[in-house]
């Protein structure tokens, strides 16, 4: 079996025991609140660990179920968001009021911003009236809604110049966004347990008091555009466990072609999980194609994994509710989660090179 990397307190591994033990359930009903109050008793939640203990906290929740990862993932931008500060007249209050909870695990955070990656006219846009904030427009994807407090939403101005910060509670959240509707949970692919929901504004005028920051588009984008190269360690976290699914499938059939293709796995898992973290330990020392090309690979060998799993149990991977299908559905997630033209066109071309 594929060992941790860094040692893991012992309570944290019985969450996460827990978690993949329930997988089956919050891929088809939706992640429950519970295993964030859990994660949060055992201080695997909020304010981040030291870095190789929250990349293998990461690989194992991805691992235990992805679903449950992205909810878990999705809280950390929120987060850190309101540890660096706001500029607008209510920051210091927004703080106040969101930050202990959210970084004790008493909140949990939402948050909405891939849209602002997206090329073409801004949607959902900002428009400044009369000194206040107005947003019109679609968030097509909104995790955790369900089962989180409060939601970041960030929107661009109509010039995309400035991006607008807000922190709003979900809470009656029709009621205080006058004009806004949330849409039913999407079906998805993958990752459907995610709670996530489209949310539309119709010049919807947004409280003063939700106002967190406007800032620079460029200067987001030129952040942003460094931290979507990096590799991703929940991919190797799918990738580890279906490996150690790969490992005991294969003791279970004595079966030396699964055994061989398992360790094969392995050891390509290990060589590119070091390379992975050196690139995130020193991200200067390394090119941006390096970078890019070790994200890919990574996402690549999550698909591989799990194909194999599914290769080697034939039949029985085929039913609902097995992690083996599930898994496959994950690995197929994360081709796409936080996807920009530059990753796309490079796992695109990987493909193409490969075979």
């Amino acid at each position: 079996m594929i060992e941790s990397s860094v040692q893991m307190p012992h309570e944290w591994d019985k969450v996460i025991e827990m978690i993949a033990q329930s997988a089956a359930d919050s891929d088809g009903r939706g992640v429950p609140r519970s295993h964030f109050d859990e994660l949060a008793k055992v201080g695997a939640h909020g304010a981040p660990n030291e870095s190789s203990l929250q990349r293998e906290l990461t690989e194992r929740i991805a691992g235990a179920d992805a679903s449950t990862w992205f909810c878990w993932a999705q809280h950390q931008t929120p987060l850190r968001t309101l540890q660096a500060g706001g500029n607008q007249s209510d920051s210091e209050d927004i703080r106040t009021r969101w930050l202990p909870g959210l970084e004790s695990g008493e909140f949990l955070a939402a948050v909405a911003f891939a849209h602002i990656r997206r090329p073409g006219p801004a949607n959902p846009v900002a428009l400044e009236v009369n000194g206040k904030w107005e947003l019109h427009g679609t968030l097509d994807w909104v995790t955790s809604w369900d089962i989180a407090d409060v939601v970041m939403v960030m929107a661009a101005t109509e010039d995309k110049d400035s991006i607008v910060t807000f922190f709003m509670p979900i809470k009656d959240f029709e009621k205080k966004i006058l004009g806004s509707r949330v849409d039913a949970p999407l079906k998805l692919l993958a990752m459907g347990g995610t709670h996530t929901r489209p949310v539309h504004f119709d010049h919807s005028i947004v409280p003063t008091e939700y106002v967190f920051s406007v800032q620079s588009m460029n200067e987001w984008l030129a952040a942003d555009a460094m931290k979507t190269i990096l590799p991703n360690p929940a991919g190797l976290g799918v990738a580890r466990a279906a490996i150690n699914e790969l490992i005991v499938t294969g003791e279970k059939r004595s079966s030396e072609v699964v055994r061989a293709t398992a360790s094969f796995l392995a050891e390509k898992f290990m060589h590119l999980r070091a390379r992975a973290y050196a690139i995130l330990d020193s991200p200067q020392g390394f090119s941006r194609d390096e970078a890019i090309t070790c994200r890919v690979e990574i996402l690549q060998l999550a698909r591989i994994c799990t194909e194999a799993v599914i290769i080697a149990q034939a039949g029985a991977a085929m039913m609902t509710g097995r992690s083996a299908e599930r898994r496959v559905r994950e690995a197929m997630f994360l081709q796409v989660q936080a996807q920009t033209n530059e990753t796309r066109h490079a796992a695109l071309n990987e493909l193409i090179d490969g075979d």
